[in-house]
């Protein structure tokens, strides 16, 4: 008998410029499972967060992101969610969403270093492969960035190793 599959969804937490994105791509396309990014559902408003959205503008694209997820979770699909999840009310909405619809919610915590994410921001700078966050923009996000409490038994992905070992155990 096979197990029953239960949609997931997968939820990306970590500060700008940590692997994020890169990450959830992967995982997205490992798992045949769509992504919802924050950030482009920002770009399909005429907004960029780097460089400084209003926390209304902010709320509006999560009630967007929330809709998405529901339909997809509605279907039966697994999802891949892009975005900082900065602020813990923030994943428990979505964990919220995950249980009101009888999927399994997993926290991946990109942890990555604060020197790796300064210099992955430099090089940006000098040579853009993706929307600058502007200094005083990401020092912000930087101080209101509440990191995963133990109780959300975040997944710590810390290192190239804890990522491939992570995408490992889910072949």
């Amino acid at each position: 008998m096979r197990p029953i599959k239960i949609q997931t969804l997968y939820a990306m937490c970590g500060l700008a410029f940590s692997g994020k994105t890169t990450l959830a791509v992967r995982l997205a396309n490992q798992l045949g499972a769509p992504r919802i990014s924050l950030d482009q559902i920002n770009a399909s408003r005429g907004l960029h967060g780097g460089e400084g959205l209003t926390d209304a503008q902010w709320e509006e694209t999560s009630r967007l992101a929330v809709s998405q997820l529901t339909k997809t979770l509605e279907s039966g699909e697994s999802v891949v969610l892009d975005d900082t999840l900065s602020h813990r009310f923030l994943r428990d909405r979505y964990r919220r969403v995950a249980e009101e619809l009888e999927s399994k919610f997993v926290l991946l915590f990109v942890d990555t270093e604060l020197s790796v994410i300064e210099a992955r921001i430099k090089s940006n700078a000098e040579r853009p492969s993706r929307h600058h966050v502007k200094a005083e923009v990401f020092s912000v996000h930087k101080s209101r960035f509440q990191r995963p409490a133990q109780d959300e038994r975040p997944v710590r992905l810390a290192s190239h190793s804890d990522i491939e070992d992570y995408l490992a155990s889910l072949r």
